[in-house]
């Protein structure tokens, strides 16, 4: 007679009255692309930070974490992640540490906070007593078993038209799931420095997209960063870890959501043509930018767009970092580069910035001339009386009006005196 199929070997159970240790929490965003949610984890030193303002009080109403270099404010009771220099739709934020694989890309989600608390609490209980292959049912009607701490399963429900509680064994296949985020397979930076050597603004050429993969300004400026932050910790890691230097902070100018927004394409929609429909749409909206600045009536909006929103950046990142004393730097790219062209060279500057720019062209002309007269005594081997002509003030143009008394003056001796007048008048000949 056949036999019977060996009993499938069951997970070893742990001995009872097992230590506990708490899960350590970390936090995570939802970042939706093309209706596509995928959970990114903060960087270390930015999950830390909630976590220690998550951990404060339970007065959180008003509680704004700056992460990401502070280009995003988290806000806390809200659960809710913002943009802070640009516009962009709020990402939900969760403090995450329960997780199962996904059923697309196997990737690890995310449960809900109240529910990971659920699931916390059983293994707690089943680590201390020893009590094993507990059940818990989601909120979704999702089962879970905690077979072992190392073996724990996530089952979907079978949907079905019935109120009938379906068994494991019918829910299809099972997934994986993990406490605590080093569990799962994911990278977790560990944060970018505080301190901000230099700020850029990068200026946008024609169109939305900025590259041939149709990215936003916003998506192209964070590869310039990331970038300099490799740089970084590639070429300078024992200067930045001893803090002597800092980074490079990116910053996009879009000016052509603005112009698109004044209602131009309102009246660009009305004269397109139906034929070829996503051709001259894409047209519309990247080729007529060359031809929208170059005319009268659109060009300065382009311009005063740029210049204002450089302007607005600047000082909200001086708001939020006070501290910052380095340089400010524009690029640009395409037709952006010629906007920031047309800026610089026709911009007006202050009065005040005029005068003292003259003072400081004056007091560099004065020091010019001390020190070229110095170059002359040098030559002459006086160089013992350049602080005489130092004190006097005397410029080249002084010193070619000196006479043999002028010099006598002064103090000069007289073999030093005939010298510098036989230089000023063979130089004087010269001429």
């Amino acid at each position: 007679p056949p036999r019977p199929p060996p009993a499938a070997a069951e997970p070893p159970e742990p001995e009872p009255g097992g230590r506990y240790e708490a899960v350590v929490p970390h936090w995570f965003y939802c970042k939706v692309t093309e209706t596509r949610e995928r959970w990114v984890p903060f960087s270390v030193q930015d999950s830390e930070r909630l976590e220690a303002a998550h951990g404060a009080g339970k007065e959180q109403d008003g509680v704004v974490v700056p992460t990401s270099g502070g280009r995003y404010d988290v806000h806390l009771r809200a659960r809710q992640r913002v943009a802070v220099y640009w516009e962009e739709e709020a990402a939900q934020v969760r403090r995450c540490t329960w997780f199962y694989k996904g059923d697309k890309d196997n990737k690890f989600i995310p449960y809900s906070e109240a529910f990971s608390e659920e699931l916390e609490e059983a293994y707690m209980i089943a680590v201390t007593l020893g009590e094993w292959k507990k059940k818990l049912e989601s909120p979704n009607r999702e089962v879970i078993i905690l077979h072992n701490p190392k073996l724990m399963v996530h089952y979907h429900p079978v949907a079905s038209s019935d109120d009938w509680v379906s068994t494991p064994t019918e829910q299809g296949r099972p997934r994986t799931v993990k406490r605590g985020v080093e569990n799962i397979a994911v990278e977790i930076p560990h944060g970018e420095p505080q301190q901000i050597d230099h700020l850029v603004f990068v200026v946008h050429g024609i169109g939305p997209a900025c590259d041939i993969r149709f990215r936003s300004i916003v998506q192209c400026v964070n590869d310039f960063r990331n970038v300099s932050l490799s740089m970084l910790q590639a070429h300078f890691k024992k200067a930045q870890e001893q803090q002597q230097v800092g980074r490079v902070e990116f910053l996009p100018v879009n000016w052509h959501s603005s112009l698109h927004s004044t209602g131009v394409d309102v009246d660009l929609e009305r004269i397109t043509l139906p034929s070829i429909n996503r051709l001259r749409h894409f047209i519309n909206d990247t080729i007529l930018d060359v031809f929208f600045y170059n005319s009268s009536t659109y060009c300065q909006t382009i311009v005063d767009t740029v210049a204002s929103e450089m302007n607005r950046l600047h000082r909200l990142f001086l708001q939020r970092n006070p501290e910052f004393t380095g340089g400010v730097s524009i690029a640009g790219h395409s037709l952006g580069s010629l906007i920031l062209f047309d800026l610089l060279t026709n911009q007006k500057a202050d009065p005040e910035e005029e005068e003292h720019c003259a003072q400081g062209s004056r007091t560099t002309s004065g020091m010019g001339g001390i020190e070229e007269v110095k170059e002359i005594l040098k030559k002459l081997e006086l160089s013992e009386y350049c602080d005489v002509f130092e004190k006097e003030k005397m410029d080249r143009q002084a010193l070619f009006l000196c006479t043999e008394k002028n010099l006598k003056e002064m103090g000069i001796p007289l073999g030093p005196r005939m010298k510098i007048l036989h230089y000023i008048s063979r130089k004087t000949e010269m001429k």
